[in-house]
């Protein structure tokens, strides 16, 4: 009887895991497909004036170099973090050199 409920629970707690896994690659695939000019305006609309803002690398499909002109056109600066997969955007309004 133990064995019988230890191996459902067992079946269900991986299969929910495996629905989940598979229901985030699919929402981040879609949203990484639009096109460079909508995920620009996206990343440029959520660069407000907040200290900081985290976008997960799963979400975009655009180059660090596109990144980087969206951020510093909005007084920010990008972090590529590698290892947790997200870039950070720090705002930085008052750089030597930035023209405002």
């Amino acid at each position: 009887m133990t064995s019988i409920v230890a191996h459902v629970f067992t079946y269900v707690f991986f299969g929910g895991l495996l629905a989940a896994g598979m229901t985030m690659t699919i929402i981040r695939f879609v949203r990484s497909t639009k096109s460079r000019e909508r995920q620009m305006a996206r990343v440029a609309g959520l660069l407000d004036g907040r200290r900081q803002v985290y976008i997960g690398k799963m979400e975009l499909s655009l180059a660090l170099e596109d990144l980087a002109r969206v951020a510093y056109s909005r007084g920010y600066s990008v972090i590529d973090h590698r290892f947790g997969k997200y870039y950070e955007f720090v705002y930085t309004p008052y750089q030597p050199g930035r023209v405002a």
